[in-house]
């Protein structure tokens, strides 16, 4: 079966390349629009929405929200010039199903859209090395958190989960508890390990996988 994609981005260029790759590829490209566009209409039947972003338009939940009210199913590629860290964990965190830096290569975003196709997470490779990066320039931050922690099961399952670009309301879904149990856990696990933020969390446990390798 045929994967349905539309492609809404302000660059009408990038618009048309983007839609001869995947038609190419043999994907059925339904809409093409720019993203300042209402979206009346322009969802129906559609998969995956690849998305180029638009500075005046944040990518938050709200924004999922909005789209996913007019397809419930609809799965969200965020392509995006910044090639930051924190904005793509903010993007998967609101529920988008992946985060594509703009400099992507062909063969990689058709794999990327593939992925998600199945109902997983994707993150471009290059943020990957860049948090693995991030690694080494915060050795000493991360030396100074508690590494030595025994954590409980479930204290791992949410990090693993975490690290997999997922929200707490998805991890509640997977691990079979409520929304606010994740939030705190999350609160708690910050506390217990030194770590600043939900970044330095992943940090920590990207830390302890290396370590454990």
């Amino acid at each position: 079966m045929k994967i349905r994609l539309a492609i809404a981005d302000n660059s009408l260029i990038r618009r048309d390349g983007i839609k001869a790759i995947l038609q190419q590829h043999g994907f059925e490209v339904n809409y093409s629009f720019n993203c300042t566009e209402t979206l009346n209409g322009h969802l129906t039947g559609v998969d995956i929405l690849i998305w180029g972003a638009d500075p005046e338009i944040p990518i938050d939940k709200r924004f999922v929200q909005t789209l996913k009210d007019s397809a419930p199913n609809l799965k969200i590629a965020i392509l995006d010039e910044d090639n930051g860290i924190q904005p793509a964990i903010k993007a998967i965190n609101s529920g988008v199903s992946a985060y594509i830096t703009e400099n992507v290569q062909k063969d990689e975003l058709l794999f990327a859209i593939k992925y998600i196709s199945q109902g997983k997470k994707y993150i471009d490779p290059s943020l990957t090395m860049k948090l693995f990066n991030k690694l080494s320039d915060f050795e000493d931050y991360i030396s100074s958190l508690n590494t030595n922690l025994t954590l409980s099961q479930k204290e791992d399952d949410v990090l693993d989960l975490m690290l997999s670009g997922y929200a707490n309301k998805e991890i509640a879904f997977r691990l079979f508890t409520t929304k606010k149990n994740i939030e705190d856990l999350r609160q708690n696990l910050i506390h217990k390990t030194g770590a600043k933020d939900n970044l330095s969390l992943i940090l920590y446990k990207l830390h302890k996988k290396f370590i454990q390798s």
